[in-house]
């Protein structure tokens, strides 16, 4: 085997010597090196035990580039043994790791690497035996194991969460976006948003209150004054009804005359068939992973045959490829003599059917760290078979193989293991030699059960009930175990309730749904802890526990992998629902499943598909209906109200009052052809004065219907709305719904109200009336002190802090005050809950093509209907920052 072995089962090593980690210690088999000799850490290191784990990456990637080096890994219950080359020349040595939880190593230590090897390739033994043991502990006589081992103390992180994208730092660097008809675009990074005219990016221009605007908060879009978009009617009618009406009257009534001389409609004419405006949007890239893998990209280039890619990711393995279930594990330790075997190589020896059954040893590396724990754990594993009738242990530190790839193969079968065991067993050292700190208990038992990789072997055992329980005594003696009832196990932990529900699922007391089972597993498991060593640990450790376990990618991220392996199972539309929550909190991580309304999964139903995964933590989905945000500025919004009589009337009348004045001048006008003064007959004098009658009747009529222009007006545009045209606009700050309302609809009537349960903002209390108890209003959040004060820390917050937004929704008249850290620029429809459907508001990214999920509002069913359908988009769940223009 060359290099260290890949083991996803396990953490990065831990600190050595007094707590410092310096990898030219791992490189030199634990000696100090030529280059610091003092064993001190480098500047800039964490010092005190801590350590850096991408430093500990960023050494690996430096070592294989160079040559791997040499030695073989010794680790524990679930640990990697191997034999690795000569590193540039340089001296052979031996890493001892020990790790029960994945992950937690043993600092490595400067023992001869002959030492530990003991048989051939071909024999059924294999190194790492107890006799291999005692033999280093004979040939090291007088080394101190406890000054070069780790600490028992050395600290164990929670799982890494959901990271976050950074803010881009200014580049010269021109980006490519591809728009939804083929056109190019070459640019600079910068915020933009989609035209729905023409579907090109434009520049992001957002419309702000005048608080925002005076504080100047930092912002990386461009800001501009709220403009009044409305008909020139509704200012010039203000004049004739405003303080000044007894002088202004009579001018607005001849410039609304003028504006209303040659009738034309005041409003904006219907668009988009009486829908939202469209969001113009394509999705022209390859999938990480396609839910149907004929839609990968094809491997070795793009001028393959489809087919050829049938079944293979982007990165070259299946998406839905299986880690195949084994009946029993590859290699165990015999209860007669404590040596590892081959368990192919012992039935071909014994026969097929010769009986061979054993414990599994269960513990955590935090307790047993040194060579002598190592050996005491094979004398439990003995004693524990004899005890059960059994002639075999499975032990992690000798079991899982003695080349790279049978590591890799059987560390992801360990949850196979333990579900064939006879029965299993835990070992915990004595509470008189741990030190509790901030994230491990004092209590060994209950320290064992923090961990990430101990749940799941808990949860898989042979049910049986009572569970035994080595304790170490003192140099290790060995004890009888005490027997512990396995439904006393959640009690140990705070999150009792949810672990109590995993163990009478797999008692089949009470069966889970697949949703349920994700979703309380994936709860437990990140209230545990482990030092990371991949990405996806968190839906690894979960993978066990379900039935489809799809290969390991050590390049996923911890959503590419979860999101892997809940397609990979059938469950129950897991991430359709999970893109439908509002976190608690703009940073929160995607796992955390929280929903600011206190909605499970269950409660949504989605109504798109996730049809493959993408990078950034995103997904591809399809079906879902969207629609543009306007933010530069509002606009003419069509309204039809009920056609009353009298507002046919008026209709009517301002539709033809400039008729009369045109027929009252030419009556008039014409008049003077029969005024031939002494000459005229008796006929033509009677058309001369009944033309100009006529003419005066149609002045008169003129008249009376321009003085009534302003409430003429009033009645046929400022009355009550039964429908509009919908739009979604949007405001960058607070405003009050008498000033939105003027600028949209041009008077303030009352007809917008607050939204009730929109977003994390809103409010809402019985309507203040005796006649209705029982009404549910809208309120003004600002009327709030916690949310007023969000109002006003938004005034001045950073390019990546929280600013305040409003969305004003024309079609079911309501306004939604919400939080965001960027201007959503997309309302995406995804699903329904609580008779409310879930509208993502998403912000975009022209660069590389994808949405990213700013906030969650529920928004009326009426409004789903209103929206047209869009063709897949690619959807992320990171918290978008500010770029650094």
């Amino acid at each position: 085997m060359t290099g260290t072995p890949y083991n996803p089962y396990f953490d990065a090593p831990t600190p050595m010597h007094g707590g410092n980690f310096d990898p030219n210690q791992i490189r030199s088999g634990g000696q100090l090196s030529s280059a610091n000799p003092s064993g001190t850490r480098a500047s800039g290191q964490p010092h005190g035990g801590d350590f850096d784990p991408n430093a500990f990456r960023a050494d690996r990637r430096h070592e294989q580039g160079q040559g791997q080096r040499s030695g073989s890994l010794l680790m524990g219950s679930n640990a990697v043994q191997g034999q690795s080359d000569t590193r540039n020349g340089s001296e052979s040595s031996n890493h001892i790791y020990s790790s029960n939880s994945p992950g937690d190593f043993l600092s490595p230590d400067s023992i001869p690497m002959e030492s530990l090897q003991h048989g051939t390739g071909n024999s059924s033994r294999r190194e790492g035996s107890p006799e291999s043991l005692r033999a280093l502990l004979h040939s090291t006589s007088g080394h101190d194991p406890a000054t070069a081992l780790p600490s028992s103390n050395s600290k164990s992180h929670p799982t890494n969460p959901n990271g976050l994208s950074g803010a881009h730092k200014p580049d010269n660097k021109k980006y490519y976006h591809r728009d939804i008809l083929k056109r190019h675009y070459y640019g600079r990074r910068d915020d933009r948003f989609l035209n729905p005219k023409d579907g090109r990016p434009c520049r992001l221009v957002t419309q702000c209150s005048e608080a925002v605007r005076s504080n100047r908060s930092e912002a990386t879009w461009t800001r501009t004054h709220v403009r009044d978009k409305t008909s020139f009617l509704f200012p010039v009618k203000r004049w004739a009804t405003g303080q000044y009406a007894p002088i202004t009257y009579i001018p607005a009534c001849v410039v609304l005359s003028l504006i209303t001389f040659n009738p034309f409609p005041i409003t904006a004419t219907t668009r988009n068939n009486g829908m939202f405006e469209p969001f113009p949007y394509k999705d022209w890239q390859y999938p990480y992973d396609a839910r149907n893998n004929f839609e990968n990209r094809p491997r070795g280039g793009t001028n393959r045959s489809p087919h050829s890619r049938m079944n293979q990711s982007s990165q070259g393995q299946p998406l839905i490829g299986k880690i195949e279930r084994i009946s029993e594990p590859d290699y165990l330790c015999l209860e007669s003599d404590m040596e590892t075997i081959h368990v192919s190589q012992w039935r071909d020896k014994h026969g097929k059917d010769a009986k061979l059954e054993y414990v599994f040893i269960s513990y955590t590396s935090s307790q047993f760290q040194s060579v002598e724990d190592i050996l005491y754990l094979h004398r439990v594993g003995q004693h524990a078979a004899r005890s059960a009738g059994v002639n075999a242990y499975w032990l992690g530190c000798s079991c899982l193989g003695a080349t790279k790839a049978e590591q890799e193969q059987n560390v992801w079968r360990i949850c196979d293991v333990v579900r064939g065991a006879f029965s299993l067993v835990i070992v915990v050292a004595d509470s008189a030699s741990l030190t509790a700190t901030q994230t491990e208990p004092h209590d060994p038992l209950r320290q064992w059960g923090t961990r990430v990789w101990t749940l799941p072997e808990l949860l898989l055992s042979p049910e049986q009930d009572d569970i035994m329980v080595y304790t170490t005594g003192p140099d290790l003696e060995l004890r009888e175990p005490d027997q512990h009832n396995r439904r006393n196990f959640p009690r140990l932990w705070d999150d009792y309730n949810a672990v109590g529900q995993l163990i009478d699922h797999y008692e089949s007391s009470v069966i889970l749904s697949p949703l349920e089972l994700m979703t309380t597993a994936l709860h437990c498991l990140q209230n545990r802890q482990t030092q990371q060593y991949l990405d996806g640990d968190l839906s690894y450790a979960l993978m066990g526990l379900l039935r489809q376990r799809p290969n390991v990618r050590p390049s996923d991220s911890a959503f590419q992998a979860f999101a892997r392996l809940s397609l990979a199972n059938d469950s129950n539309l897991l991430l359709e629902r999970l893109i439908c929550l509002l976190p608690t909190s703009a940073y929160e991580p995607w796992h955390s499943l929280q929903d600011h309304w206190g909605a499970s999964l269950w409660d949504i139903y989605p109504k798109t598909q996730v049809c493959g995964i993408g990078e950034n933590d995103s997904v591809v989905l399809d079906g879902a209906r969207a629609a543009s945000i306007r933010w530069k500025s509002f606009a003419r919004v069509i309204s039809r109200g009920n056609d009353t009589v009298m507002r046919t009337l008026a209709r009517f009348a301002l539709s033809l009052h400039g008729y009369l004045l045109i027929f009252g001048i030419f009556f008039l006008v014409y008049s003077k052809h029969f005024d031939l003064g002494e000459y005229a007959n008796t006929l033509q004098t009677k058309y001369f004065h009944t033309f100009k009658i006529i003419g005066g009747v149609f002045i008169a009529l003129f008249a009376t219907v321009c003085l009534s222009l302003p409430p003429l007006i009033e009645l046929l545009y400022l009355g009550k709305v039964w429908s509009a045209q919908p739009w979604f606009f949007g405001v960058e700050g607070y405003m009050s719904l008498p000033d939105l309302e003027r600028h949209v609809f041009g008077e303030d009537r009352g007809r917008l109200s607050w939204s009730a349960t929109g977003s994390s903002l809103s409010r809402h209390e019985v309507e203040d009336s005796k006649e209705h108890e029982n009404f549910c209003e809208g309120q003004d959040p600002s009327r709030y002190p916690d949310i007023d004060a969000r109002i006003q820390k938004a005034l001045t917050s950073s390019s990546d802090g929280e600013k305040i937004f409003m969305l004003v929704d024309t079609h079911t008249l309501t306004v939604t005050l919400f939080s965001a850290i960027k201007p959503p620029v997309a309302v995406v429809m995804c699903g329904e809950e609580g008779g409310m459907q879930r509208a993502l508001l998403c912000s975009y990214e022209w660069t590389n093509n994808t949405l990213y999920r700013e906030t969650v509002l529920r928004m009326e069913t009426r409004t789903y209907w209103r929206m047209s359908t869009v063709g897949r988009i690619r959807l992320s769940l990171q918290t978008r920052r500010n770029l650094d223009v």
